[in-house]
């Protein structure tokens, strides 16, 4: 009697955990389906809302394009949450985002939807973007050229509330996403460029300058047009707080080696070499 009751102990055991394996294993295939549908979404215009994938879930959000003129931000509701997606494309050093209300919106690196959570880089604090709020204000200024989604989420509806979204300060840029990767070199690499100070053929040094500045804060003679990649010894770039980036081009033959471009590199990042380090 006691031997059968163990017998069917141990069959009714192993069959519960047999069924625990099943829906553990279901529930990964399912996560990984969610991933890879999500990596294989086509690109959208945002006409019809912007898809949000991974995570064990895909939902559709409501989708805001930036730009200078105010916009009330679009919504979605899903179940009992309202999801938002703002694209900010074309974004320079010192593009400004201001929100009419306190937000903490996730900073993706993306140049369209879709957005991947599983996939898609979030932006770093401090790297490629600050957030400040001021009384009910949120301003989102980026460090960084590039193309961004914001991901918002609340259980009140954001349109009810009248949350709008425009871009100040350095305008946004109307250009493909493949020239923002080289901001210096080539031809057509002056997407987030503002002016350059002294002239390198007779000094040897030109400064690119980005971000907020308004003249050059060394002297010199400002510039109409990028610095020039002739004969380029080194690079050195320095970023300052609040105010922007500067990236110094040394040249030969004034300046005669990369010892030489880099004692010059007093403060900042010094690179030896014909390329030239980018914001």
């Amino acid at each position: 009697m006691t031997l059968l009751f163990n017998i069917d102990f141990i069959r009714s055991l192993n069959l519960f955990l047999i069924l625990c394996f099943f829906i553990l294993s279901c529930n990964t295939k399912s996560d990984d389906t969610s991933s890879t549908a999500a990596s294989l979404l086509a690109r959208e215009s945002g006409a019809d809302g912007c898809t949000v994938a991974g995570i064990s879930n895909q939902l559709k959000a409501g989708y805001t394009n930036v730009s200078t003129t105010s916009q009330v931000v679009n919504t979605r509701l899903v179940g009992d949450t309202y999801y938002a997606i703002v694209q900010v494309k074309g974004a320079q050093i010192a593009t400004n985002i201001v929100f009419n209300q306190v937000l903490s919106p996730n900073v993706y690196l993306s140049s369209s939807c879709p957005l991947n959570l599983d996939s898609d880089t979030r932006a770093i604090t401090g790297t490629e973007y600050n957030l400040t709020v001021v009384g009910s204000t949120t301003t989102i200024s980026f460090l960084k050229s590039g193309s961004y989604l914001l991901y918002l989420y609340s259980k009140s509806n954001y349109q009810t509330d009248g949350l709008t979204v425009i871009a100040t300060g350095t305008a946004l840029q109307s250009v493909s996403d493949s020239t923002l990767t080289d901001l210096l070199n080539g031809t057509s690499s002056t997407s987030t460029f503002k002016f350059a100070c002294d002239n390198s053929s007779s000094t040897g040094i030109c400064q690119n300058y980005y971000g907020l500045f308004s003249d050059c804060l060394s002297g010199g003679t400002k510039q109409t047009s990028k610095c020039t990649e002739t004969n380029v010894v080194g690079s050195c770039k320095l970023t300052t707080s609040s105010v922007g980036t500067i990236v110094s081009v040394y040249t030969s033959p004034i300046i005669a080696n990369t010892s030489a471009a880099q004692a010059l590199c007093t403060s900042g990042t010094y690179q030896s070499g014909t390329t030239v380090q980018t914001p």
